[in-house]
């Protein structure tokens, strides 16, 4: 079919497939500006794609109209100039999944992304000189069959699926599933490739290469989604504590014989602290403040009644007008207690304060326990898992800074606009 008669469905597709993207796009950019997820690599992937489904729109709206014929030719210079860059940013995505810390895998994209910059200096070449490709008088986009250079410019792309492949082939650190995945994601836009070389007049290596972005935005989502899963397991599995359990329940049993009214109010505090667990483990929605203080205060409570003289409480409370994440102070003032306080000899202090910036509601947790290296210490499991809620839930940020035999301060920023309470 000559290629003058498939402008308009051109068009349709790539319009299409831009606003596909577009939404991805706007997905994934507001979760990297929030919170810091997802990769860069990606990131750029999408603005690439973006950028040549356009220009290609821009080519095909000119399509054998003569006035027009140098925007035909730019056009299809932009778009080919940012394939190959998308086709760069496709490989890193690669390295980045694949191969976090592989200087083979880096050293193999430094060399395409030479490659890259020698093959977009073709396309621009091609421009002045057309060794590839011209506009006709007529407005149309044709090749030059007759130049022996018409196929070099071919080459990167060609090279670089290959390259695709083979990594994806031999990730063997990697889960063979995921490594099918990936050869799965190059199928398509080769696909389109062969196609648009082979028939001309068709536009589907772009095509192919949103169906493989489609592919790997599916693919994040359910890793997102598995991961948030095992937090919230995880999480159950931190709050439902047999040995808290066992230790508070022993508590209140040596309390019965002595202090029997102190035992009864214990035993309250416990069914209180128990309740609100129950409550809000698989709640997916902001609380006030106000609950997860109340959530707190049962917590330290009964850890006090444990450990006496050796555990101090000081709150400073400035605001309470705003909502978090359950189980969200909780977890980090425990995790104070577990791993900070208790584990020095003459226990120390735990102080909680809540006050107001510009854009930001603030929680503070400092203790001054054992303290430990933020630097060769693994983050808690408590600390990661209330990192990734606020983020996801709220976008809020936790930092953490602690020094050895000083103590730690955990603080937690949500900010206003979406931690206001609704």
């Amino acid at each position: 079919m000559p290629s003058i008669n498939l402008p308009y469905i051109n068009i349709a597709l790539d319009s299409f497939a831009l606003t596909v993207v577009l939404i991805i796009f706007a997905t994934c950019f507001s979760e990297l500006i929030t919170k810091k997820s997802g990769s860069k690599h990606f990131l750029f992937l999408l603005l690439f794609v973006m950028t040549a489904l356009s220009a290609d729109i821009v080519s095909w709206l000119g399509e054998g109209h003569p006035e027009l014929s140098v925007m035909i030719l730019i056009s299809n210079t932009v778009a080919s100039c940012v394939g190959q860059c998308a086709i760069i940013c496709f490989m890193g995505y690669l390295k980045d999944s694949l191969y976090t810390s592989s200087k083979a895998a880096a050293c193999t994209l430094r060399i395409f992304q030479v490659l890259c910059v020698f093959s977009i200096a073709l396309i621009i070449g091609n421009a002045f000189l057309g060794y590839a490709y011209t506009v006709n008088d007529a407005g149309h986009y044709v090749h030059n069959h007759d130049s022996d250079l018409r196929f070099i410019y071919l080459l990167f792309p060609i090279l670089s699926f290959f390259a695709i492949l083979l990594m994806a082939l031999f990730a063997k650190k990697t889960a063979r599933v995921n490594r099918f995945i990936f050869i799965v994601y190059t199928i398509f836009p080769i696909a389109g490739f062969t196609i648009d070389h082979i028939f001309h007049g068709f536009s589907l290596s772009y095509i192919g290469l949103v169906v493989s972005v489609l592919i790997i935005y599916t693919n994040i989502y359910l890793q997102k989604q598995k991961l948030i899963d095992a937090q919230r397991n995880a999480l159950m599995l931190s709050q439902i504590n047999p040995h808290f359990m066992y230790n508070t329940l022993s508590t209140i049993a040596s309390m019965c014989d002595t202090s029997p009214k102190q035992a009864k109010y214990l035993t309250i505090d416990f069914s209180q602290y128990l309740r609100r667990n129950i409550d809000t483990l698989t709640s997916e929605v902001l609380i006030p403040f106000d609950q997860e203080i109340k959530h707190v205060e049962c917590y330290l409570k009964i850890e006090k009644a444990r450990f006496r003289e050796r555990l101090n409480v000081i709150y400073s409370i400035q605001c309470k007008e705003f909502s978090i994440p359950p189980l969200t102070v909780q977890p980090l003032v425990e995790n104070a207690v577990k791993h900070g306080i208790t584990k020095k000899a003459s226990g120390g202090t735990i102080k909680i304060s809540t006050f107001e910036e510009d854009n930001n509601y603030v929680v503070e947790i400092i203790d001054d326990g054992v303290g430990f290296d933020t630097e060769n210490t693994e983050m808690h499991i408590g600390l990661q898992n209330v990192r990734s809620r606020i983020a996801a839930m709220c976008r809020g940020e936790l930092t953490v800074k602690s020094t050895v035999g000083v103590g730690t301060r955990v603080r937690l920023e949500i900010p206003k606009k979406k931690g206001k309470r609704q």
